[in-house]
């Protein structure tokens, strides 16, 4: 929860603007009240079937409440510049696997950040190399300029994994008060 906030108090000083599930609990809403409580702008993105009082978060700047988790997918990713996954579940790792998926195919070129607190992603980087032997193997197919080592970058800093989304978007993470806009994967 510690890095959450501090995740959104850090974005919110460097004017990003948080895309995310749009959710007023867990690591989601810690992230969301401190980007708002330190003055950033946030925009959530929920499911019609989660938009309820308890779950919905009720501050936002932005929410888009869209018909199901695959246009609340394709949504969020249409909305990010970069992406920074906090620690999450069976939906986080659904929403890497479709933006990793099309890095390969060569549709999308955004930089994403694993939040590695307390090593939480180590276990996903182990199969990030796995993704070398299905290519070997002829089972990925992927983009000629892909990296598969460039899928993505883990750290448990955030402000180290900011520098690295916006060194991919071309936009400083240095200078406070920068449009860029960039979402945690919750």
């Amino acid at each position: 929860m510690r890095a959450a906030a501090a995740t959104g108090r850090l974005l919110a000083e460097r004017n990003v603007h948080l895309v995310y599930g749009g959710g007023r609990l867990g690591l989601m809403g810690a992230l969301a009240d401190s980007a708002l409580a330190a003055g950033g702008e946030v925009t959530g993105v929920i499911p019609y079937a989660l938009h309820t009082v308890g779950i919905t978060h009720p501050g936002l700047s932005r929410l888009h409440v869209v018909p199901d988790m695959a246009a609340r997918k394709e949504r969020l990713t249409d909305l990010a510049d970069g992406i920074m996954a906090l620690p999450g579940g069976l939906g986080t790792l659904d929403e890497l696997a479709g933006v990793w998926a099309t890095a390969a195919h060569g549709t999308h070129a955004r930089p994403v950040g694993l939040l590695n607190t307390c090593g939480y992603y180590t276990p996903l980087l182990h199969f990030l190399h796995f993704l070398h032997t299905a290519a070997a193997a002829g089972f990925l197919a992927h983009h000629p300029g892909l990296r598969l080592d460039d899928l993505a970058q883990a750290d448990d800093d955030p402000i180290r994994l900011l520098h690295y989304v916006a060194a991919h978007t071309s936009l400083p993470a240095t200078a406070p008060r920068v449009p860029v806009n960039a979402r945690g994967v919750t």
